[in-house]
């Protein structure tokens, strides 16, 4: 008895417990954090990286040759204008962001089901299920058996 009285008097093991579950959450939503400000980051610059790119005049005009028994083609690219590109770039983005928002929304409702149907089971184990060979009536509760010289209730409807 007295050792299970200084076990009880014993609160170092609950505070090193305490600190540990309190370090370890902060660790994690800072991680969490982190990694997302990141993402957001890498994100943010490669849409930079790709207006950067898509600033360069990639136009280019080249003669053909002509001579007396040869002759070569020529070629010509004129690029769009830098701002209607930029605006179309821009739009595909947002196009793209919404489609992945929606997938997004998408999947979590799908998860939510799962999770319902997953409890559901559970919930279905949990219970006390009746015997095997036993029925339950439409509204949740077991048939009362019937004495020998009982007889079944008519339904007149």
């Amino acid at each position: 008895m007295r050792c299970f009285n200084l076990l009880t008097a014993d609160e170092a093991g609950f505070v090193l417990s305490s600190e540990l579950v309190l370090l370890g959450t902060l660790g994690v939503i800072g991680a969490t954090v982190g990694l997302s400000a990141a993402a957001r980051s890498v994100n943010e610059e490669l849409t930079e990286l790709a207006f950067a790119f898509r600033s360069l005049d990639q136009s280019y005009h080249v003669e053909g040759t002509r001579s007396c028994r040869a002759w070569t083609a020529g070629s010509e690219f004129i690029q769009q204008d830098k701002e209607e590109s930029i605006a179309e770039l821009c739009a595909s983005i947002e196009a793209d962001e919404e489609i992945l928002e929606q997938q997004l929304l998408d999947t979590e409702r799908r998860l939510d089901e799962l999770r319902r149907e997953r409890d559901r089971e559970l919930n279905e184990r949990k219970s006390p299920d009746a015997p095997k060979g036993s029925k339950k009536s439409a509204d949740g509760e077991k048939p009362r058996k019937k004495s020998k010289g009982e007889k079944e209730p008519r339904n007149e409807a």
